[in-house]
């Protein structure tokens, strides 16, 4: 009987967590350059900016912030950028402790429930990625060392060195 391992979960969850990181780079460039502003006044842009003026909700928490669109949007990419570097931190600790598989557990729903809520559908291989993680820590238990008296164990075979022919 092979040994009970977790390799499978540590393969799903490493290929999230490249995936995870990578954005998280990416977004993060995006966010703390000084560049996103920039970007953000652009010509092309004006348009999407002035349907989002449009929304009520958005007027009001200008009127009373006192921001205008380009930093209100500048101010959430970083609170994006931030919140996908706490949830790939708390996946990357889950990914350490698979030992105990519970807590290890606990984390990765954390981390799915996270970006799930974040992402709002563009990362899902990743949050379903740490999803099924989470579950396969949560259902697959090691088996227990029970040994069988009743059956010799391979170590205990009697050897045959060799037959003699009379």
């Amino acid at each position: 009987m092979r040994p009970f391992t977790r390799k499978i979960e540590k393969i799903l969850a490493w290929i999230a967590n490249v995936i995870m990181i990578l954005m998280t780079v990416l977004l993060s460039l995006g966010a703390f350059s000084s560049q996103l502003e920039v970007a953000l006044k652009q010509p092309q842009l004006e348009p999407v900016l002035y349907n989002l003026l449009q929304d009520p909700g958005i007027s009001s928490l200008l009127a009373t912030s006192g921001m205008n669109i380009v930093t209100l949007l500048v101010v959430i990419v970083k609170i994006y950028a931030v919140v996908a570097i706490v949830a790939i931190v708390i996946a990357l600790i889950a990914s350490f402790t698979m030992r105990a598989r519970i807590v290890s557990g606990i984390l990765f729903l954390i981390a799915a429930a996270v970006v799930g809520i974040m992402t709002v559908g563009l990362l899902i291989p990743v949050y379903l990625l740490y999803f099924i993680v989470a579950v396969m820590l949560f259902v697959r238990k090691p088996p227990k060392n029970n040994v069988n008296t009743n059956f010799p164990q391979e170590s205990e075979k009697p050897e045959i060195d060799r037959l003699e022919y009379l």
